[in-house]
């Protein structure tokens, strides 16, 4: 059947006709009265959930992801909403909004979730007048059916109202954006071939066998992923390690993050990564992290171990920007265990390297190594 001259259908003014919520065991449909009057983003915002378009007639809030069984995806969905929008067609004299993001990732560029510093454009079908509700966003080109905006350096709800007179009447249409900051890190062990090294595959990891030295390379993704942030840039505060047992006894001093103490403090930063698509991922970090370190002595008496523990401070930014703003801190920790196997782990990421094992290749480390969390004798 020909479908060509067919009327495209759009919402009707965000008008929920059904609303589920999401569980890790599935869903289970809602009474409507649930959203207490609220519009979907404000209700999603009232729960302080991650707010999504998944197409043109449904949105979803997360309110939490992460594991149920251990093989699921971390990125898991356990909780949340998913709303439903009554679909019509356009009346005589209606204004017609269509927005597009100029990310192309991650789908859909209609979506109506966006991160900070990112740019969308908003076109309507008539010429029309363009309002603001406040100052979340900034516009870069104006015109009668066109406008064009770059999200600012702070999360909210940003309504655009679009006017004209119409036979003596004011017709007006709106679009609501939820713009989101840089929530946290996502870590994964990084390849070789994610970071153009000549001539190298496979996984980022050096444990010379029977030594009680353990470091990896750390691939670097920036959350929520429902968003692109390449506007982006993330550092890391300097700051010191606690040190127990074993790296307790053979360390003297303050032990910095990055780089050596000045007057037995620990100050500055770490060098900023930003975040681009790689493999169809969105919000991959441009370099990797190297991690780890430990005894490369196998002659070393470790006695029964020790550890070197960090909690680092995470600070973001917009791309030439010099308003840093702090995002939490990540856990990153080295433990030897006294039968010399040895932990690395940072954020959600964990590797345990046993003293049979046996990864000689230190390209990476050599790479990057003013990173390097290592005691030698």
């Amino acid at each position: 059947m020909d479908n060509s001259n067919k009327e495209k259908l759009h919402r009707n003014n965000d008008k929920v006709v059904s609303l589920f919520a999401l569980s890790s065991l599935g869903c289970r449909q809602l009474p409507l009265s649930t959203l207490k009057g609220l519009p979907p983003m404000e209700h999603c915002a009232l729960h302080k959930g991650e707010f999504i378009t998944l197409s043109e007639r449904t949105d979803r809030c997360v309110t939490a992801r992460g594991k149920v069984f251990s093989d699921d995806d971390p990125d898991s969905i356990i909780a949340g909403y998913d709303y439903n929008y009554e679909m019509v067609g356009s009346e005589d004299g209606e204004i017609e909004l269509t927005s597009e993001t100029k990310n192309i990732l991650p789908a859909p560029r209609s979506r109506k979730n966006i991160g900070v510093g990112e740019v969308v454009t908003i076109e309507s079908n008539v010429g029309v007048k363009w309002h603001i509700d406040n100052k979340l966003v900034s516009i870069i080109k104006r015109k009668a059916k066109e406008l064009c905006i770059k999200a600012g350096d702070k999360g909210g709800i940003c309504t655009i109202t679009a006017s004209y007179k119409r036979k003596g009447k004011t017709i007006t249409k709106n679009v609501k954006f939820s713009i989101a900051e840089p929530k946290s890190l996502r870590y994964s062990l990084g390849d070789y071939q994610d970071y153009n090294f000549p001539n190298k595959k496979g996984s980022m990891l050096y444990h010379p066998k029977d030594t009680y030295l353990g470091i990896v390379g750390l691939k670097i993704q920036l959350l929520p992923t429902s968003v692109n942030f390449s506007e982006v840039l993330v550092r890391e505060v300097n700051c010191a390690s606690v040190n127990t047992g074993y790296f307790k006894d053979i360390i003297k001093g303050v032990i910095c993050h990055i780089g050596p103490p000045t007057n037995n403090q620990c100050s500055g930063f770490g060098e900023a990564s930003k975040f681009n698509v790689k493999n169809n991922k969105v919000n991959i970090a441009n370099t990797f992290d190297t991690v780890g370190g430990g005894e490369d002595s196998p002659v070393a008496n470790i006695g029964d171990g020790g550890a070197m523990k960090l909690t680092i401070p995470l600070e973001w930014s917009l791309v030439n920007s010099d308003n840093w703003k702090s995002m939490g801190n990540v856990k990153q920790d080295l433990v030897l265990s006294a039968n010399g196997n040895i932990t690395v782990s940072k954020g959600n990421f964990s590797r345990t390297f046993y003293r049979g094992n046996d990864y000689p290749d230190p390209t990476f480390v050599n790479h990057k190594k003013g990173n390097l969390k290592q005691k030698s004798n």
